[in-house]
């Protein structure tokens, strides 16, 4: 995470995978990093995501994913450095 520009989450979400992507991980990323998640809910834990964009410690986030779905109201979504999307990942039309 520290030379990366870019991480893009792809996992299945199991018990190995919940909260992968924290608070330890986020503190090691470069401030550059964006992050995207079009995976499941809740391999990034949320609140650490928000306290690193919040803070400037990362550049960005795009989202299709939360932990708690359908979401209709997060603290990430007030973020001009965020960009969310309701689980339409998988959809082509």
């Amino acid at each position: 995470l520290a030379e990366s520009d870019f991480m893009s989450v792809h996992l299945p979400k199991t018990p190995e995978t919940i909260g992968l992507i924290g608070a330890a991980e986020l503190a090691k990323a470069k401030s550059s990093l964006v992050l995207v998640n079009a995976a499941r809910g809740g391999i990034v834990d949320e609140d650490a995501l928000y306290a690193a964009l919040k803070e400037g410690r990362i550049a960005g986030a795009g989202l299709d994913v939360f932990a708690k779905e359908p979401c209709t109201d997060s603290p990430l979504f007030e973020l001009e450095t965020v960009v969310a999307t309701p689980h339409l990942g998988a959809s082509t039309d």
